[in-house]
């Protein structure tokens, strides 16, 4: 009895493609652009931070607000999330000032949405063989049987394009008392299905990027 390998190499194929998809999808978080004042040595006695993120759903920005002062905590800075203080839908310039001064917090770091950007990319495309074994019964030299492999394509994904959606957050700091702008950094990500991962990415990129400019340990 002879079995066809066509139906598992086009199994094989349709994995392999939603495979590549998949990787294609795994992304990080990068940072695109960062800024910092320069006097921002001279600010080494400020003290405290609240943290602000700006979101039309409360449970979004209490997720990423919590999530960030947890970050900035375990790297030894007094930060205190908004909401705590104040979770109002609607945050003003006042609103701020009176939950820093409530809680002797010197600066306030905001986290807004920068922007959505789409752009089609295109993936190379790749060809995957097996090996199949034949027997051989003069065994070559020896005269001994013996069992070669020949390849043979299993599955070839062809060139594809794909839509990659990228979704952007900016991280400001200010000192309270003079509304100066201290720093700021800008990052970028992929969009996935996933929200949870995607906010932990961009916290993971503002964190890495204030330890850079050696603002948290």
């Amino acid at each position: 009895m002879q079995y066809s390998i066509k139906p598992l190499a086009r199994l094989l194929g349709l994995c392999l493609t939603l495979l590549l998809l998949a990787a294609c999808a795994s992304n990080e978080a990068v940072i695109t652009n960062s800024w910092m004042a320069k006097d921002i040595r001279s600010k080494q006695d400020l003290e405290g931070v609240l943290v602000l993120a700006i979101s039309k759903k409360a449970e979004t920005r209490q997720r990423f607000e919590r999530a960030f002062t947890d970050r900035l905590v375990q790297r030894g800075v007094r930060a205190v999330a908004s909401y705590e203080l104040n979770n109002a839908s609607q945050i003003k310039k006042a609103d701020v000032v009176a939950m820093a001064k409530s809680d002797n917090l010197d600066t306030v770091l905001v986290t807004s949405f920068a922007g959505r950007d789409q752009q089609e990319v295109l993936h190379p495309g790749r060809t995957y063989y097996g090996v199949a074994p034949v027997y051989s019964p003069t065994g070559g030299y020896y005269g001994r049987g013996g069992v070669y492999g020949v390849p043979f394509e299993v599955a070839h994904v062809p060139d594809f394009y794909a839509q990659h959606i990228s979704i952007h957050l900016e991280a400001n700091l200010y000192e309270v008392s003079t509304a100066e702008h201290l720093w700021q950094a800008a990052s970028g990500i992929t969009e996935s299905q996933d929200n949870r991962e995607m906010l932990d990415s961009f916290i993971d990129a503002f964190v890495e990027q204030l330890q850079k400019d050696q603002l948290v340990r």
